[in-house]
């Protein structure tokens, strides 16, 4: 297996929407109030924005020419406020690879992407939201090294 990472075109939608609607379709099964099964999971105006969009960036990871995996990230700012410290940190939107090839590698490759892009845009860290049901993308996440730093809460009423 040859992996590459590089970034996205707008010929590479399908292909990534196919990963993105993958791993979607995990949440619906384990969060069917929140999330729905649906074809298209990300809207093809939205991922040609982010190509176009100069803070944000698409990874792909292709095995030859078979995308396999992809990220979204975006450089963000914290809000002035004078409580907190301002920062400036990449914020890793959506991430995936193929589940055949998980725990290959892939995923390490493109979290390198990420986190030298980030860097590069000057950003001191980055963050990410997983699902507390999602075990496996947390083990990877504490894997490369981050640490939770909050905790979103719900009930149904």
């Amino acid at each position: 297996m040859s992996i590459s990472i590089c970034t996205a075109t707008s010929n590479d939608y399908y292909a990534v929407n196919s990963l993105v609607r993958e791993e979607h379709e995990e949440h619906v099964m384990e969060e069917p109030a929140i999330f729905k099964s649906v074809e298209s999971v990300m809207p093809e105006s939205y991922f040609k924005d982010l190509l176009e969009e100069q803070n944000s960036h698409i990874f792909i990871a292709k095995n030859d020419e078979l995308v396999v995996g992809f990220a979204i990230i975006s450089i963000e700012h914290s809000p002035s406020f004078q409580s907190l410290v301002r920062r400036k940190y990449g914020y890793i939107h959506d991430f995936g690879v193929r589940k055949a090839l998980q725990k290959q590698g892939v995923g390490g490759l493109l979290f390198t992407g990420c986190k030298e892009w980030a860097k590069a845009g000057g950003a001191t860290s980055i963050e990410l939201n997983v699902w507390e049901f999602n075990a496996n993308a947390i083990a990877f996440y504490e894997h490369l090294g981050m640490k939770g730093i909050s905790r979103k809460m719900s009930m149904n009423i």
